[in-house]
């Protein structure tokens, strides 16, 4: 995995300030900060991590406080034994809430629809990745695995180390090297920004930004292709099942 120092030195270069003059090291680091968080904003699968949740009564779950979102709910979980082998369940399939809610109004009801341990879909909101809703409502004793996404941690230089020697910086990032160039771009986006009305520079922080957006546009709308929710509605509408 790629150092803070390296993401930085990268970004000194094409800043042409590679003695850290105009743009100390401590605020390059803060951007960096910031460009992880909003990497994975826009594409929680960046820093993901899997899970196994409790499940509570009822068809709303809410995923681990300390996840940002919601990427796949893979299956139910039997049980998990002392060496943390997980005992699978059964499957669960995505389907569209809309889907559910035409041939289920009733659904969301336990009076209606016994709730049991394990579910058979499960339902969630592109625009509310925090929480998921199962099929049928779970009877307070299932369990799930699921991918959810999760903050990258804070990088922090040592309290006794020099904030203005790059070797201070020599942490590792909290995200795979693939997203390195996405954040260099992030920073001089950033650091540009900053110095505006020097000419010239506004149209720089407007390319960098850019490469930034594109890096991660293309995979976030390769991600929408693929995602449980897309291909769900696609097959609930061709078929009319739930």
């Amino acid at each position: 995995m790629a150092l803070a120092s390296e993401v930085i030195a990268r970004a000194r270069t094409l800043l042409q300030d590679e003695d850290s003059v105009r743009w100390p090291l401590p605020e390059l680091l803060r951007w960096l900060i910031d460009a992880q968080r909003d990497i994975v904003l826009n594409k929680p699968s960046a820093k993901s991590d899997n899970r196994v949740i409790s499940l509570v009564e009822g068809t709303y779950q809410a995923i681990p406080d300390d996840a940002t979102a919601l990427i796949r709910v893979v299956r139910n979980i039997r049980s998990v034994d002392a060496n943390g082998r997980r005992v699978g369940g059964l499957a669960v399939s995505t389907v569209a809430r809309s889907i559910l809610d035409a041939q289920h109004r009733d659904w969301h009801d336990g009076r209606t629809n016994r709730f049991k341990k394990e579910a058979r879909h499960v339902t969630f909101d592109e625009d509310d990745r925090k929480s998921f809703y199962v099929y049928p409502g779970n009877d307070g004793t299932g369990q799930m695995e699921v991918v959810v996404a999760i903050t990258p941690g804070e990088i922090a230089i040592a309290a006794d180390a020099d904030p203005n020697d790059i070797a201070s910086y020599a942490l590792p990032i909290g995200l795979d090297d693939i997203y390195v160039t996405a954040m260099v771009d992030w920073i001089c986006y950033r650091a540009y920004a900053k110095d505006a009305q020097y000419a010239g520079n506004t149209q720089r922080a407007t390319l960098h930004f850019q490469q930034f957006a594109n890096a991660l546009g293309i995979k976030a709308n390769m991600e929408m292709l693929k995602s449980p929710n897309f291909t769900a509605g696609i097959k609930a509408t061709a078929s009319g099942d739930a």
